[in-house]
C-alpha cells in the first residue's frame, strides 16, 4: 500500500510540474531535481546548515562548522537575552534567505516544504524542540490581515512536520500590541527598543500551559534575538522559567 500512495504521489507531482512548474528560489531552474521542492540541486549546496561554531545562547555564528559550540559569546556575556538557549537551521545567506523572505514577503506560504527539509537536516533540532510547547512571535493584526498569515506559524507548522514524533503542540499565547517599524537597518540597541512593549501575554492561553513546559519561541530569522528575547520576557513575566528560542535563519 506504501508503495502505490508514493507512485500516486510522484504521478501527481509530475502532473503538477507540467501545469504548474516549480522553479527554484535562488537561480530560477524549472522543476530541477534534487533534495528540496524549490531548491535545485545545484544551488542546494549554498545552503548553510549551522553544525557547530555558534553560541548557544544566542546562536550568533563564531566559527566554522567544525568549531565547538561556545555556552556564550561576548555579547551574550555582556547583555543575555531573556530566552535561556537557542538555535536555528541555517545561515541567512543564498537559497535559505530566499526561501525566509519568500514566506515573509512573496506570498509562498508552500516553501514551507523546504523549510521543514532543512529542519530535519539540522544536527540536535529535534532533540531541542521535543515536547515543547511552540509559540510563535505574533504579528500585529494590521499586518496578518494584509499578509495573509504569520509566517513564524508556518514555521512552528514546519517544524511539527519535520519531526512528527517530537510531541510538539503550537500555542498562540502572545498578542502584538504594537505596530513597530521594519528591523531591517536598526542597530542591536535600536531594535531592542524599537521592540519594547510590543507584545502580551493571552492569558486564556497562558494559564492552559504548565509552568514548568518547556516553551520554545518561533520565528523566521534571527538577527539581534530582540524581538524573541521581548516575547520570553513577557512569557517570564507570566511564570514560565524554561524558556528557549528557534528561529528558521540566523543573520550573520
Amino acid at each position: 500500500m506504501g508503495a502505490i500512495i508514493t507512485a500516486a504521489k510522484r504521478a501527481g507531482n509530475a502532473l503538477l510540474d507540467m501545469f504548474f512548474p516549480r522553479r527554484c528560489v535562488y537561480c530560477g531552474a524549472v522543476n530541477s531535481p534534487g533534495r528540496y521542492d524549490f531548491v535545485c540541486a545545484d544551488c542546494e549546496r549554498d545552503i548553510y546548515i549551522i553544525k557547530g561554531g555558534r553560541c548557544l545562547r544566542c546562536s550568533e555564528i563564531i566559527g566554522t562548522n567544525e568549531a565547538p559550540n561556545s555556552a556564550f559569546c561576548p555579547k551574550c556575556a555582556k547583555n543575555p537575552p531573556a530566552f535561556n538557549w537557542s538555535m536555528a537551521c541555517c545561515v541567512f545567506s543564498g537559497p535559505a534567505r530566499e526561501l525566509a523572505l519568500g514566506l515573509k514577503y512573496r506570498n509562498s506560504p508552500h516553501l514551507a516544504a523546504d523549510v521543514a527539509k532543512i529542519m530535519a537536516e539540522t544536527p540536535g533540532l529535534g532533540e531541542f524542540l521535543k515536547d515543547s510547547v511552540l509559540i510563535p512571535v505574533p504579528l500585529h493584526f494590521a499586518r496578518k490581515m494584509k499578509r495573509g498569515y504569520n509566517q513564524s506559524e508556518i514555521i512552528a507548522d514546519a517544524a511539527k512536520r519535520a519531526f512528527p514524533r517530537a510531541g510538539m503542540t503550537i500555542s498562540n499565547a502572545l498578542r502584538r500590541i504594537k505596530r513597530t517599524d521594519t528591523q531591517t537597518h536598526l542597530t542591536r540597541e535600536e531594535r531592542a527598543e524599537n521592540i519594547r512593549g510590543a507584545f502580551e501575554a493571552q492569558k486564556g492561553k497562558t494559564s492552559k500551559i504548565p509552568k514548568g513546559a518547556h516553551i520554545v519561541i518561533v520565528d523566521d530569522v534571527m538577527t539581534s534575538g530582540a524581538t524573541m528575547s521581548e516575547c520570553a520576557k513577557i512569557l517570564k513575566e507570566e511564570g514560565f522559567k524554561n524558556v528557549d528560542a528557534f528561529a528558521f535563519a540566523r543573520k550573520m
